[in-house]
């Protein structure tokens, strides 16, 4: 592989339902194992640490007592899926409260995170969160191991 070709990737969008041509994004940085891009909805996102895919449960202590679903988890950050309306502002820190599987044998543990992004979705609501901070330290760090192993294990 040349050079140009190791510092340099091109990474095509999905093209339009008009024939239009793809719109090209070019990256000038390499990307190494832990950088991924994914497609979101037409947008690529690229991240320097891999997000990893969760069925535990969430909550926000004295903003939703209910229960949501963290949809995916990695040690910067995570997105929440709500069926009903949560009222956050966007840049505020929130407690956020993980409830992980049952077969992962790991106990609650809270993050403080700060929101980045709410997306409202037909009838759900996601909201991507910053991890700042991680009181339960320990207990946060074995979930994102045990997902990394699960997600290798697949």
């Amino acid at each position: 592989m040349d050079t140009w070709n190791a510092w340099t990737r091109r990474v095509d969008a999905t093209p339009s339902l008009k024939g239009r041509s793809a719109p090209r994004i070019l990256l000038r940085r390499p990307l190494d194992y832990a950088s991924q891009i994914t497609h979101n909805n037409g947008m690529f996102e690229q991240r320097k640490y891999a997000r990893y895919r969760t069925i535990a449960r969430a909550r926000l202590p004295g903003v939703f007592e209910g229960d949501a679903l963290l949809k995916d988890l990695n040690v910067t950050g995570c997105k929440i899926e709500a069926t009903i309306f949560i009222e956050l502002t966007e840049g505020a820190s929130y407690t956020i409260e993980v409830m992980p599987e049952a077969i992962s044998k790991i106990s609650k543990f809270e993050v403080l995170g700060e929101a980045r992004w709410i997306k409202t979705n037909g009838d759900s609501y996601e909201v991507g969160f910053m991890i700042t901070a991680s009181p339960g330290k320990k207990e946060f760090q074995r979930y994102v191991d045990y997902l990394a192993w699960r997600s290798s294990a697949v």
